[in-house]
């Protein structure tokens, strides 16, 4: 059981506790893993017996707070290689997740520190998700997903909550839908939960799924 095979699972575990709730289930983890139901168990069960998750058969894992401060510590450093990937390598904001996965297993809490200083100790990636500090906080959460804004309300664009779907964000990216982009909630459909939005002169509508990944900064 290597140390990155560890990472991965405990960062997928994290990803879909804010994508689907809490316990998450194995089924999800297999899924989106790409290995077997058998071979998510028993990495649970190890990952279990290693006080990092909460594990019931047939009932989903959880992390614990070990297991949360390992991923806090990994998403500091994979997110300022994001940052560095994007900023200073041209590297487009729909293309840096995988890129800055192959970097933070090999990044040294020294050299993740030097990263930071180098970048300004930037507070988001190019996402809009925050960076934890230094000692594993994370601040406050400032946005709101765009389904609670109200029909002619005006906002600014904070984060994108799926980072992992390339296709989803050069779909984004087509439609001016990006972080610090200003928006207006044109209609919201009672029926499907489609919302129609205004970005710069173009006007379009995203489904519910697609809304619900997008966080926005109500403007004042």
């Amino acid at each position: 059981m290597s140390r990155q095979t560890i990472e991965e699972y405990l960062e997928t575990i994290k990803t879909l506790e804010e994508m689907e709730g809490s316990p998450v289930r194995t089924s999800s983890l297999a899924r989106v893993l790409t290995v077997s139901p058998a071979s998510v168990s028993e990495m649970l069960q190890r990952l279990s017996e290693k006080g990092m998750v909460r594990y019931t058969p047939y009932s989903g894992v959880s992390l614990t707070e070990k297991g949360l401060q390992q991923v806090l510590k990994l998403t500091r450093r994979h997110r300022l290689w994001e940052v560095f990937l994007n900023r200073h390598l041209g590297i487009g904001w729909e293309e840096v997740y995988d890129e800055a996965c192959n970097l933070e297993h090999n990044t040294s809490g020294m050299v993740a520190e030097k990263l930071a200083n180098y970048l300004g100790n930037p507070a988001v990636c190019p996402h809009g998700s925050p960076i934890p500090d230094e000692n594993l906080r994370l601040p406050e959460k400032s946005g709101t997903p765009i389904a609670n804004l109200e029909t002619g309300k005006k906002a600014k664009i904070t984060r994108i909550t799926n980072e992992i779907n390339s296709e989803l964000l050069h779909y984004l990216t087509g439609l001016g839908i990006v972080p610090g982009a200003e928006i207006e909630v044109i209609e919201k459909a009672s029926f499907d939960g489609t919302i129609t939005i205004k970005a710069g002169e173009s006007i379009k509508a995203v489904s519910a799924e697609v809304a619900s990944f997008i966080e926005v900064e109500p403007a004042n």
